[in-house]
């Protein structure tokens, strides 16, 4: 057999082995809790992955096409990408499914709207959209009722994240967060005995008495 047949042969079986190859030995190396894992690299699902949960994906590398979802507080998220590497398009968006994972901290509410980037190779060139939750509220380990959200993202230089979160009477917070930095800048004000002062509070978030709020948060 030729040097070229020797090289086709380990080619078709490399991709065969990379087809075939369970998704659970791909996941099993990240630090977090996994359970459910069933399937392949090109179209499984698990049941828990750290605090997602459901999750399931497909990839389509010969059409330049994926698409996940996954649950999370409460909320599935649908994530689709198509196009890359050359002229890429994503979109994340809520759709409806009750069934998410059960984690210690419990956020209810209503998501809508839905954000889509564009660009090209690694390089993100626009979004648009925005999401936006109404009647938020924290039902464990306690009840918290938070009001409205809206988060937006921009990409043109770098990745920023924008939100604010407000309840009438109650509070209002600002957000900018740097995802590559890893840092964000959080600024409100809380009423005067808002729901929300005494976690503050106790949290050190918010001087005893205070209503302004202005926190750099790392991570």
């Amino acid at each position: 057999m030729s040097r070229r047949a020797w090289l086709w042969a380990l080619l078709v079986f490399a991709l065969t082995l990379l087809v075939e190859l369970p998704a659970r030995w791909l996941l099993a190396p990240l630090p977090v809790p996994l359970a459910g894992i069933s399937g392949s690299l090109w179209q499984g699902q698990a049941e828990r992955l750290g605090d997602l949960g459901p999750l399931r994906w497909q990839w389509q590398p010969w059409r330049a096409r994926a698409q996940a979802s996954a649950g999370y507080q409460g909320q599935r998220w649908q994530l689709q990408v198509a196009g890359w590497p050359w002229a890429w398009q994503a979109s994340l968006q809520p759709v409806s499914d009750p069934h998410t994972l059960a984690t210690d901290y419990r956020l209810a509410g209503q998501w809508q709207g839905r954000i889509v980037l564009s660009g090209s190779a690694s390089r993100c060139r626009s979004a648009e959209g925005q999401l936006q939750g109404d009647g938020l509220a924290l039902q464990a380990p306690w009840q918290l009722e938070l009001g409205q959200a809206r988060l937006a993202l921009d990409c043109s230089t770098g990745w920023k994240l924008a939100g604010q979160l407000s309840l009438a009477g109650q509070h209002h917070a600002d957000l900018a967060a740097d995802l590559l930095a890893r840092q964000a800048r959080l600024t409100g004000r809380v009423e005067p005995g808002a729901a929300l002062q005494p976690l503050l509070v106790s949290g050190q978030w918010l001087a005893p008495g205070g209503t302004e709020v202005a926190r750099t948060i790392r991570w």
